[in-house]
Formats: C-alpha cells, sequence, structure tokens
C-alpha cells in the first residue's frame, strides 16, 4: 500500500473515531438534558414511579425540599436501604422538573445529629453481629419534607416498601387541602374517637368529621360513610342521606345487617339487625340480608384443645377472597393479594337503574355457606364439626353502584306529611356507591396498629379500607401506587403440616398422650421438610441462574474458538 494511501486510510479513521466521539458526547448532553429512559419489568413497578406520583411531581409550581437523614454503614438489612431510597428520591427528582430537592445528610457529628433530631428524625437502635459478637448500634435513618411553611416528617424508614404511597400522600398532604369526609354518628356505630381510630390516623389526606344524619348534610363532602350501624335510622335521616346522594354525593355503606361482638362470656357471637337501611338500597338495585357468610376459603384462627394447646384451625367466618381479573382491575380492589372480609353478610343482588352501572366486586367461594339465627356463635371450631346449610354459595358480598340515580323518595311532598325534606327524582350528577356486607376490616380490631415510630405497614386490608375512600371521593391516584405496596400473598401450608395439625388437634381432644406426642413430631417433621425445600428453591435461584450464564457463556467461548480454528485452516 502507498503511503499516500496509508495517510487517507488514517485519515479516514481519524475523522470516523471523532465523529463517533462527537455522538456519544451529544448523547451524553441529552441524557443529562432529559430523563432517563428505564424499564421496570417487576409485576408492580417496584422500581419505578406510578404515573400518580409521576403526574404530581410534574405539577409542582413550588419547591419541595427532601432532606434524609442515614447512618453509613448500618447493619444489615438496612445497609442497603439507604441505596434504594437515593434510587426513589432521584425517579422524583426527575420527575419534577427541579422542583423537587433532595439532600442526604450523614448524622455523624452533634450539629448534624441535633439538627436530625428537631426535624423529628430520632435514632434508632441496630444490632450488630461482629466476631461472634452481638453489639448495639445507634443509626438514623429517616427523612423530612418541607414546602412552604409546612414539613412533613417519616421519622423512620423500616424499608423501602410502601415507601413510595408514603412520601406522595405527603407530598399530597403539604400542597393542598385535604378533601372533607362524614362519618354517620349514632346508631350504635363506631366512631371517630372509638373504633374507628386507626382509619383516621390513616386518612391524612382526608378531613374526616362526624355527621348527623338528622339534619341537612353538606353536599360538599367528597364522600358519607356509614360504618356498621346497629340501629334503625329514621325515615327523615334516610332522606337526609337520599338529598346527599341526589345533590351529587358519594355514598359508602359498610354493614348495617349484622352486629358482631367479638369479647362476649361465651366467646364471639353476631345477631341480626334491623336498620331500614333497605329502604334507601333497594332502588338501586341491592338489599342487605341479615345473615353471616361461611367459607371453606377463609383464614386461620387459634382454638384451645383439652390440654391448652393452641392449634390454627380453618376459620369460615372470616372469607379470603380470590377475585378475577374484571374485579382486580376495579379501582376498590384493583390488584388486591387475597383480601379478607371478617364476619360478612351476604347481598341480595337485583337489576341496576335505568342509566346506571352496577358491579359486583366480591363474591365468596362454590364451597361457602350461611349462618343464621337470634344469636351465631363464631367461636373456632373443629372443621369435624362445621355445620353446613343448605343455603349454599357463592354469594355477593361487596357492590358498586355508579350513574344516575333515581331517589328512593322521590315521590312529591304534600301538605299533610310529617316532612319537609324534598330531594331531585334523581341525582344531579352521576354519583356512586359503594355497598359491603360488612364493616369490621374498617374498625380498630383489625386495622393494622401505628408502630410507635415509623408508618402503617400496608397490607391488603388496610388498602382496600383507603381504596373504597378514594373510589368514593374520586382520588384514584393513590389507588395504583398502594397497589405496589400491599404485601405479597402468604405461602400455601403443605397439606403435610395440616394433616399434623389436625393429628394433634384430635389427640388433644380425646387426652391421647402419646398420639399428641407422635403428632407434635409429626408437624415438626412436616415443618422440618418445608423448610428445607423453601432453602433449596433459595438457592436454586441464587446460585441457578449464575450458573446458566456462565455455562453459555463457555458455550459461546468454544464456538468462536471452533470459529476462529476454521478460519485459520
Amino acid at each position: 500500500m502507498s503511503s499516500r494511501s496509508q495517510k487517507r486510510t488514517a485519515s479516514e479513521s481519524l475523522i470516523f473515531l471523532l465523529i463517533v466521539a462527537g455522538i456519544l458526547v451529544l448523547l451524553n448532553v441529552l441524557a443529562a438534558s432529559f430523563r432517563s429512559p428505564r424499564i421496570d419489568l417487576t409485576r408492580n413497578g417496584l422500581f419505578s414511579l406510578a404515573e400518580g406520583s409521576e403526574r404530581l411531581a410534574a405539577s409542582l409550581t413550588e419547591r419541595v425540599e427532601v432532606t434524609a437523614y442515614f447512618t453509613e454503614n448500618l447493619p444489615p438489612p438496612f445497609n442497603a436501604t439507604e441505596r434504594q431510597v437515593r434510587d426513589l428520591l432521584s425517579e422524583y427528582e426527575a420527575a419534577s422538573d427541579g422542583q423537587i430537592v433532595v439532600r442526604f445528610v450523614n448524622p455523624n457529628d452533634e450539629t448534624t445529629q441535633q439538627a436530625a433530631m428537631a426535624d423529628g428524625v430520632q435514632p434508632v437502635a441496630h444490632q450488630k453481629i461482629e466476631e461472634d459478637q452481638v453489639a448495639v448500634v445507634e443509626g438514623y435513618r429517616g427523612m423530612v419534607l418541607r414546602y412552604l411553611d409546612k414539613s412533613r416528617t417519616i421519622p423512620v424508614i423500616q424499608d423501602t416498601t410502601g415507601l413510595e404511597y408514603i412520601i406522595t400522600s405527603a407530598i399530597k398532604e403539604l400542597i393542598g387541602e385535604r378533601k372533607p369526609i362524614g362519618v354517620v354518628g349514632g346508631h350504635g356505630s363506631p366512631s371517630l374517637t372509638e373504633g374507628l381510630t386507626s382509619l383516621q390516623s390513616v386518612l391524612s389526606l382526608y378531613d374526616a368529621r362526624e355527621i348527623d344524619a338528622s339534619q341537612e348534610i353538606d353536599p360538599t363532602l367528597a364522600a358519607l360513610l356509614i360504618v356498621g350501624p346497629q340501629e334503625a335510622f329514621t325515615d327523615d335521616e334516610l332522606r337526609r342521606i337520599d338529598q346527599y346522594v341526589m345533590r351529587g354525593g358519594s355514598l359508602g355503606v359498610f354493614g348495617g345487617s349484622i352486629a358482631v361482638d367479638l369479647g362476649g362470656q361465651t366467646g364471639p357471637s353476631a345477631r341480626p339487625v334491623d336498620t331500614r337501611l333497605d329502604g334507601l338500597l333497594s332502588g338501586w338495585g341491592v338489599e342487605l340480608i341479615s345473615k353471616i357468610v361461611a367459607d371453606a376459603q377463609c383464614s386461620r384462627a387459634p382454638m384451645r384443645g383439652p390440654l391448652g394447646l393452641q392449634v390454627l384451625v380453618p376459620y369460615p367466618p372470616i372469607p379470603v377472597l380470590q377475585l378475577d381479573e374484571a374485579q382486580l382491575e376495579h379501582p376498590v380492589m384493583f390488584r388486591l393479594a387475597s383480601p379478607m372480609l371478617p364476619f360478612v353478610a351476604p347481598l341480595k343482588v337485583g337489576d341496576a337503574p335505568e342509566g346506571a352501572a352496577l358491579t359486583v366486586l366480591a363474591r365468596s367461594s362454590d364451597d361457602s355457606w350461611t349462618m343464621s339465627g337470634a344469636t351465631i356463635a363464631l367461636e373456632p371450631r373443629n372443621p369435624r364439626e362445621w355445620s353446613m346449610s343448605e343455603e349454599a354459595g357463592p354469594f355477593d358480598l361487596m357492590v358498586a353502584i355508579e350513574g344516575k340515580l333515581p331517589s328512593a323518595y322521590a315521590a312529591p311532598i304534600n301538605e299533610d306529611a310529617a316532612t319537609t325534606i324534598e330531594a331531585p327524582p334523581f341525582s344531579e350528577t352521576e354519583v356512586r356507591v359503594l355497598v359491603v356486607g360488612t364493616s369490621t376490616f374498617l374498625e380498630d380490631s383489625f386495622m393494622p396498629p401505628r408502630p410507635p415510630q415509623g408508618e402503617v405497614q400496608m397490607n391488603a386490608a388496610l388498602a382496600l379500607a383507603l381504596n373504597a375512600v378514594d373510589w368514593l371521593a374520586a382520588d384514584s391516584d393513590l389507588i395504583a401506587i398502594r397497589a405496589k405496596t400491599i404485601e405479597e400473598p402468604a405461602l400455601d401450608i403443605p397439606d403435610s403440616v395440616l394433616a399434623a395439625e389436625g393429628s394433634v388437634l384430635a389427640a388433644a381432644e380425646e387426652g391421647d398422650e402419646a398420639g399428641l406426642q407422635a403428632g407434635l413430631e409429626e408437624r415438626r417433621a412436616a415443618i422440618e421438610s418445608w423448610d428445607a425445600k423453601k432453602r433449596s428453591y433459595r438457592w436454586l435461584n441464587t446460585l441457578g441462574i449464575p450458573f446458566l450464564v456462565v455455562l453459555f457463556g463457555l458455550f459461546r467461548w468454544r464456538q468462536r474458538s471452533n470459529k476462529k480454528q476454521t478460519l485459520e485452516l
């Protein structure tokens, strides 16, 4: 090759390299100017923001400052929490176009520690295993959000599960006025100060207030809730509620046909009640039935045997719902993992009024039945003692009604009538009504308790309660975010463990000491086998996938080596 050709080739190569370098520089500039594209392949989008969070961050017109206090080198598993929080907050920063500013502080001196405690972030004790010794070290892992002259503190971040929901809720709480919702008082119902305190504590985005249904109901309420009434409503109260709905209000009816007593002297029990709510609901296609649904597809409850041994047994009065795809897409049930409806009454569902849509959101299984009577015993029993009624499932348990509804009291009021409460013949706008056969999942007895520090851990029961309120109040952004944080369904207990527990229970009932010990040994062996199987799956996931990648790499290397030898020949 001539010297001139070599120079030309070198010049072309240099120009090509300069062009490639320029393109790479331009791509870096563009990447810095715009949000980096990411693909989140997890089922619930755990590593990316939900659309509601992105929309909220992008809508900010004033700066939100986030200060995260994290001590470096915390013991496992908290040593990975800071990195996960950084990744999540970077998503908020990118979506906000600079309106969310994040700062991380390591409280490693007296000044920064005092600043953390002044912001409401307190030190937390951590156990650290080092050189076969257990030591306790204090560290910080919390954050504070500031907007104008307001602030919201997350004192302790246990892990990042549910953190997006907490942060988005905090921002919404800081920048906006809380929507008012009403809870009908009286009638033997739990109140915001007794029985519904846990619910009120998690409704940070709402101004919950008690409502007297005998007076005119404020039409600006985002939703009106009737929770677990046990006494009858008067005609005027029902007319006031109907009037509120006809003016465009949303109504949630939770329970109203059964009164449950969990602290009775003879064990938990229930009794039928007549609250007269059917006079309001029947015109919209729903009626309450004074029975309790029992389901073989159910939760478990502890039962004490003759020798004082407690064994978990199936508990039919708490059905576990298995939802179909259509139900899982409705905002109230959105992606919920096997929610439970304790002590739920069946609903009689008819045709929807003209111009409205009626959707059944939850049903019991085909293996369900009803429990009825003047007093319904609810204590846990051996499955062999179940008494199934002839009335077989499935039963409708939750119904959503949407559209323009007719008034339940549309007839004109004459001069001799005892009331002057009038309502339009049809709702002035499209309204929402939710009817559930129980109120227990809203009450303190079943809501997760708030820990001394940190936020309430989201689970399916809490998510269902909040979804219901959000849907009624027409605030659905948080529903999709909440769906990412609820607990995964628990692993099914193997049949061998259940059979062993049944043997233990039977031996305990008969007073058979030898059989009891044999059953306990059988149960212990079954649990050890189950644990071994779970460990094998964990190691298969940990080592199996990397091994396959290495094997594929060796295969490709071998292919290329053979190809190279062929070309040389």
